[in-house]
């Protein structure tokens, strides 16, 4: 305060939420800050409201290990949420499936890729996830 006035400070309440915190972990993916996204989305997932929420703030944890070559953490998340959840969020055998092939464990991820593509047949992924089961085919066969 100067010259003996009164300043008042407005206070802005900040009352955190999980969309909060989602919609700052995907803008930090999207920068490729893979540290402060993983900050944002595991804190979105421990705010979720629903299981829906918790689920998808999870999955994009897991993509985000997936991006940084962090797989036994990816493949750790996804697990339990198939174990938990694979019927509410079926792109995690997709996200899997992508884990195992990067791990060079062919027959996993082809048993996870088909699972996603019968339960989602249509779903966001399954052009790539039926690209993912071509290539594992092949590979599979190469051997």
């Amino acid at each position: 305060m100067s010259d003996g006035e009164n300043e008042t400070a407005t206070i802005i309440p900040f009352i955190p939420t999980s969309d909060f915190y989602f919609q700052r972990g995907i803008k930090a993916f999207q920068k490729n800050d893979m540290a402060k996204a993983k900050e944002y989305l595991l804190r979105a997932s421990t705010l979720s409201k629903t299981e829906e929420e918790r689920v998808f703030a999870l999955c994009q944890l897991a993509i985000c290990y997936q991006q940084t070559g962090e797989f036994a953490e990816s493949m750790e998340i996804l697990e339990d949420l198939i174990r938990s959840d694979g019927d509410i969020f079926p792109e995690a055998y997709y996200f899997q499936a992508n884990n195992y092939a990067f791990l060079d464990e062919l027959e996993k991820a082809l048993e996870l890729v088909i699972q996603y593509l019968q339960l989602e047949p249509d779903g966001d992924f399954s052009d790539e996830a039926e690209s993912l089961k071509q290539v594992i085919e092949i590979e599979i066969k190469e051997f």
